[in-house]
């Protein structure tokens, strides 16, 4: 993971490496000379390493998920994308995906799970499915912790937690531009979430190059987060969602439908306000399931100063088969409905003074 990969920096033309006395690549020796490749290059490289020190090593080559499925009954290499390596570990085979960059160890990127594609064998070659994740490894954490002044304005904190797939996504995103065009872009994808005309500001990014670790983008958050309606105010119940649209519009689908891996989120947001206001009502708490592959909630509590809404959404599977469209479109529209709803605040009345003894 140390050494350049190209794939997502650049490549570097005959002229520089002539320069610095490189040869052209003939075997993984000169991609260790060089100390950089592209990701299959340091696929290979990884293989010839589990090789050197005595261990059972492999390599497959598989068609990308993001770009296509493969298909057994065509017989053409063109449909098979990227490199993995696989080594066999105390007995048991396991896949590892050294050429995307920040990759954890025995993970593979989205697009290299649940496909197929060929693989080496110690008799020859042989076709390979790779292994999928569970809902448990992709996981986005949302946090809003604000507070609210007297005219309905709210400013604060959010908190960005990235694990699996989507800090994966982020990590390699770091690596095509600079410092400010990532800051710019999570925050340009944060403001898509967010309630119109919110001042938002990254305040830092933790852990972008620990890839073990996740990834965590601290925001400000400054700006309006409901509507006024004579004496209330109408906050939404989960300010992460208010831009979300129907995710399946259409009522009838002949096609399956397909997700790039399953996931965990989950959302917490408290906001505190001023004694002038009181809370009028809540999002009552709810549950809503898709056979045993999807689950949805949402929790709310309250105290006399703040409330605090938690959504937790759960997808296991990827794939949904025609005939269970409409149950899954039905499981859809109930959480995003549920989604929408709203707390409502109302101006607490002004506690009268104190008359004065003796008058």
């Amino acid at each position: 993971m140390k050494i350049e990969n190209t794939s997502f920096t650049r490549e570097h033309s005959s002229t520089e490496e002539k320069s610095l006395g490189l040869k052209e690549v003939h075997s993984t020796d000169d991609i260790w000379t060089r100390k950089r490749g592209n990701k299959d290059q340091l696929t290979a490289l990884f293989v010839a390493m589990a090789r050197a020190a005595g261990m059972k090593a492999y390599l497959a080559v598989v068609t990308s998920r993001d770009r296509s499925l493969f298909y057994r009954a065509y017989l053409s290499m063109s449909q098979l994308d990227d490199d993995l390596a696989i080594v066999n570990v105390d007995g048991k085979d396991q896949f590892f995906d050294p050429g995307s960059r920040y990759c954890p160890y025995q993970h593979l990127e989205w697009k290299h799970s649940q496909t197929s594609g060929l693989r080496q064998m110690d008799s020859g070659a042989g076709s390979v499915e790779t292994p999928g994740e569970t809902y448990l490894y992709s996981k986005t954490t949302r946090i809003a912790d604000l507070t609210m002044d007297e005219h309905g304005e709210v400013s604060g904190t959010l908190k960005m937690t990235y694990l699996g797939s989507p800090a994966l996504h982020w990590r390699q995103r770091a690596l095509t531009g600079d410092d400010e065009s990532l800051k710019r872009e999570l925050r340009t994808n944060v403001e898509r979430l967010m309630p119109a005309g919110a001042d938002i500001k990254v305040t830092s990014i933790d852990k972008l190059e620990d890839y073990e670790q996740p990834l965590v983008v601290n925001l400000s958050f400054k700006g309006a987060v409901g509507s006024a309606t004579g004496k209330r105010l109408l906050i939404p119940a989960d300010i992460f969602e208010v831009n979300a649209k129907p995710a399946f519009p259409h009522e009838k689908r002949e096609i399956p439908v397909y997700f790039p891996y399953s996931r965990t989120n989950q959302d917490a947001v408290r906001i505190k306000f001023p004694p002038s206001f009181k809370i009028e009502s809540l999002p009552a708490t709810d549950k809503e399931g898709f056979q045993k592959f999807a689950l949805y909630s949402l929790n709310s509590e309250s105290t006399p100063n703040s409330f605090t809404i938690r959504r937790d959404y759960f997808l296991a599977e990827i794939v949904f088969m025609p005939d269970e469209y409409a149950g899954l479109r039905s499981f859809y529209s109930k959480f995003e409905n549920k989604d929408q709803e709203t707390v409502v605040l109302t101006t607490a009345p002004t506690p009268a003074k104190p008359t004065p003894a003796g008058n």
